[in-house]
């Protein structure tokens, strides 16, 4: 309801009109006075010479004290204050303009100074009053506490100031842009009213140049530029947030920009990040999923889906064994075996001609990929290129080294082997030219099956060791980097031949996996595993491997489950690795293995990532629970700036992805001080424990 006395009235109230005869016109007086006592602004009328000679409550309540009626200098200590902070005199206050200039004046925002101190502001709105005669009476005042707005606008102004030190600080490119529109009314492009310092840095440019310059102009090096300003007028006509990440060329570099397009009042704000290490680092690791980290030679991935392609056509295999890197290797140690092995690689590329492949399948193991017409004649011009290249001795540093190649061959026209025969043939034959003619060369021939005896045999020992318990379990300690101390152990298989003596997993689980002995070899491992893990302290876990063999059929699940009810182990207390060969042809049945594993409770690690058949693609097929990064990256880390880069990308994925990075292959002090560094969780080598049998590792578990 709207309170505001009429200038009449108020008059009526403190001026020299003739008086209201009766007691009627008495009564009307207190009735106004009452009521202007119950307004909630402030109210107060001087006579023509300024003396006060009213004022309601709520006028006191402002000035902070109650003045005495009929003063001309009743104001005392209530002082007045411009917005601009310099005092303002009382002759030069709207109140004495009004009754100077005897006219209304409008309200001005200033703040008065209150006896006790205290600051509020203001707005006047002085009015004259009249007498009879029209001449001037006095002046009433309304005075309007803007404390209320003033908070507002202070909050205000502070938030606008916090927003914009914020973004003068960032990190982050922010821009702020207003459109403009052509003839027809559609925006046409954007000018930059704002931009940050880090949006300068990441363009390029001083922020004069940048403050005031048409996107289209800025973009004119971008083959897409018009799409993209239509894509910001899409996000101002709708009001839809734009996100997409792009490459641009800026200071002859390429770099890569994530940005977050908002619609901002009339206008739009752009948030940039440069996120160029993070792509470069995720193409090097998709790199690394096709490709050998040592040699740079693409990997057995590669060779595959290539030789699946050829194999189409007709192609020739060419599996290559370096004769003497072994010795080398072990007298002079992995750094000199890891030199001659690039030196190796580098000579196999100038040994290959338009369309030839060489890929390094695995340690010293080297393979040829020849496709088109007369395969038998060029595969043994390749292989006698290869055998001169590789004869010619390496200067490794301080050392030289010698060795020699052996050459298995097989060849086949269009559609007359499958990939992987043609594969395995060139290996049958790489295994007779070894026993028969190191350093030559032979292809495959039929009776080259008879080899698969000898397989029979290790195959036949193999079984009779499961049955008699040759087949033992040794554990290496898996170190947890934040608490320093071993969080649990790697279940090893190791086979104690009666006369060959302790064979590596390397030579047996090949051959245990291709006969189908690795399903109950696997069993047995898992159960031994957890029997064993019951016995360390609840806080150890145990891991185990799985081979991808065991997946077949779809009961790895229930093995799994039945291993620890027999053990007692908490299914939370067993970890299993498994390679991305498991994922390489990942269907419905593998994912459901592992997700009823994962439903058990069980952890899942992915192993050996980087190598082999390593891809971005399995982290979003599965949600594993740890990857364990290859000992080729780490060992390499401490030397080589890209490995190292690999090994904290690696890491830095797994921490956003929350899941642990557990390091391989750590053999010395270096190698730990580098994994700690980059940001791994695990770490597991030589230099923290070598597998021993269970008997050794008390010291370890407590017991």
């Amino acid at each position: 309801m709207n309170k505001t006395l009429s200038p009449a009235t108020l008059a009526a109230i403190e001026t020299g009109l003739p008086p209201c005869p009766g007691e009627a016109c008495a009564i009307v007086a207190r009735r106004e006075r009452t009521l202007i006592q119950a307004l909630g602004a402030a109210v107060y009328t001087t006579d023509a010479e300024g003396r006060l000679t009213f004022y309601n409550a709520a006028a006191a309540a402002l000035w902070g004290w109650s003045p005495p009626l009929g003063e001309q200098r009743w104001t005392g200590s209530w002082k007045l204050v411009s917005m601009d902070g310099t005092p303002l005199p009382h002759d030069q206050s709207p109140m004495a303009i009004c009754l100077k200039e005897n006219r209304p004046v409008r309200g001005v925002w200033a703040y008065a100074e209150r006896p006790d101190g205290s600051r509020v502001p203001f707005a006047p709105f002085p009015t004259p009053l009249h007498d009879a005669a029209g001449r001037l009476a006095g002046a009433v005042n309304v005075l309007v506490d803007l404390s209320g707005l003033h908070a507002a606008e202070a909050a205000r102004a502070m938030s606008e100031a916090r927003f914009h030190a914020a973004q003068e600080a960032s990190t982050e490119g922010f821009l702020v842009a207003r459109p403009l529109h052509g003839p027809d009314g559609t925006v046409a492009d954007f000018v930059i009213d704002y931009a940050n310092p880090a949006a300068a840095r990441l363009f390029g440019l001083e922020r004069p140049r940048l403050e005031g310059a048409a996107l289209g102009t800025l973009l004119s090096g971008y083959p897409r530029a018009c799409e993209l300003i239509r894509a910001y007028a899409g996000v101002l006509a709708s009001g839809e947030p734009l996100l997409r990440e792009a490459a641009y060329r800026v200071a002859g570099r390429r770099l890569w920009v994530r940005s977050r397009i908002t619609r901002l009042g009339d206008g739009i704000a752009i948030a940039c990040e440069d996120i160029t290490a993070r792509r470069e680092a995720e193409a090097r690791i998709r790199h690394l999923a096709l490709h050998d980290a040592l040699t740079g030679l693409p990997n057995r991935a590669a060779f595959q889906q290539r030789l699946a392609a050829a194999a189409r056509t007709g192609a020739a295999v060419l599996a290559l064994d370096l004769e003497g890197f072994r010795v080398v290797n072990d007298a002079l140690g992995h750094c000199v075996g890891d030199a001659l092995l690039r030196g190796v690689a580098e000579r196999l590329r100038e040994c290959l001609r338009p369309g030839d492949l060489v890929a390094r399948l695995g340690g010293d193991e080297f393979a040829v990929l020849l496709t088109g017409e007369e395969l038998r004649s060029r595969a043994i011009a390749m292989a006698r290129r290869i055998r001169e290249a590789l004869g010619r001795p390496f200067l490794l540093g301080d050392y030289r080294a010698s060795i020699g190649v052996s050459t298995g061959i097989a060849a086949a026209a269009a559609g007359e082997a499958q990939p992987e025969d043609l594969l395995r043939q060139a290996n049958l034959a790489l295994v007779r030219t070894r026993a028969e003619a190191r350093g030559r060369w032979r292809f495959f021939a039929a009776p080259m099956a008879a080899e698969l005896e000898r397989r029979v045999a290790l195959q036949a020992d193999l079984r009779e060791a499961l049955a008699t318990g040759a087949v033992e379990l040794h554990y290496q300690p898996i170190f947890d980097l934040r608490q320093n101390r071993p969080s649990g152990f790697e279940a090893l298989m190791r086979w104690r031949h009666p006369r060959r003596g302790l064979i590596p997993p390397a030579e047996f689980v090949p051959v245990a996996e291709e006969t189908g002995l690795i399903l109950p070899l696997g069993e047995w491992a898992l159960r031994r595993a957890c029997a064993d893990a019951a016995t360390w302290p609840a806080g150890m876990k145990v891991s185990v491997n799985l081979s991808p063999v065991q997946f077949v059929g779809g009961e790895v699940a229930q093995m799994v489950r039945a291993a620890l009810e027999a053990a007692g182990l908490a299914p939370e207390r067993l970890e299993l690795e498994i390679t991305e060969s498991v994922l390489l042809h990942h269907n419905e049945a593998v994912l459901a293995s592992l997700q009823a594993l994962r439903a058990m409770g069980v952890r899942i690690a992915l192993d050996d990532f980087g190598t082999g058949y390593a891809s971005l693609s399995y982290l979003r097929a599965f949600p594993f629970d740890k990857i364990k990064i290859d000992q080729s990256f780490v060992r390499d880390a401490v030397a080589r700036p890209d490995c190292l880069a690999i090994v904290r990308s690696v890491a830095g994925l797994a921490a956003e992805l929350g899941i642990t990075a557990t390091a391989e292959g750590v053999e010395g002090p270096e190698h730990m001080a580098m994994v700690h560094g980059a940001g791994c969780t695990e770490a597991q080598g030589y230099h923290l424990g070598r597998p021993a049998p269970l008997a050794e590792l008390g010291r370890l578990t407590g017991a």
